[in-house]
């Protein structure tokens, strides 16, 4: 009789055990884990026709102008014995415009080396070497200095048009040598490589070499 007495109370405390259990975790709250998920760095490759589409949209790099004057003295002598003079001294200002042209360009010019991360590779590129594009009269400040003609002039006429013609092709062509001496070409592909340094940091480039032809 004590033997199944004892066996009821101990069945009825593992019911009690379980009811508790039971409960405790129908209200306790379901453990959560946090997970680092571990993801991988995208790399944007940014290849030659690319940088080169963006360079050609530059078209011509005009990077440096400067202004120069010369003058010329042109006398003529024409008539019966030479009895027909003239003389002129035209004074002739230029804007002298410098530059690279962005066209000539190709794939086989850019060179880009340690990767396809921009930010870690380094990009050289090629350019064709400056050249001058514009020679252009200032024709506001272009002039006449002086104008003497023979003391028949009346009969003789005038040939000014034709000289200041041919004293604005001699100042033309001073202008140019005078900035070539002044190393406008140099003037030039510096400012480009600047520019083209620009250009690419855009892209991400920090690493730039800009070497000419």
């Amino acid at each position: 009789m004590k033997r199944v007495t004892s066996l009821i109370i101990f069945l009825a405390i593992l019911a009690i055990i379980g009811f508790l259990a039971l409960d405790y975790f129908k209200f306790s709250p379901v453990p959560s884990f946090n997970l680092n998920v571990l993801t991988t760095p995208t790399t944007t490759a940014i290849s030659g026709p690319v940088i080169l589409e963006a360079i050609q949209n530059n078209a011509l790099l005009e990077t440096v102008s400067m202004v120069v004057a010369n003058d010329r003295e042109i006398t003529r002598v024409w008539g019966l014995e030479g009895a027909c003079r003239e003389s002129v001294t035209y004074l002739g200002y230029f804007l002298i415009t410098a530059g690279v042209n962005l066209q000539n360009i190709t794939t086989s010019d850019i060179k880009v080396e340690n990767g396809a991360n921009p930010h870690q590779a380094s990009i050289t590129i090629t350019l064709p070497p400056a050249n001058i594009l514009h020679v252009e009269l200032d024709t506001q400040h272009s002039r006449i200095v002086h104008d003497e003609q023979s003391i028949i002039s009346q009969l003789c006429g005038t040939q000014l048009p034709d000289m200041v013609m041919e004293a604005q092709l001699y100042t033309k062509q001073m202008a140019t040598s005078t900035a070539l001496e002044e190393d406008i070409i140099k003037l030039a592909q510096d400012r480009a490589g600047f520019e083209l340094q620009k250009i690419l940091l855009n892209f991400g480039f920090s690493n730039a070499t800009i070497l000419y032809r």
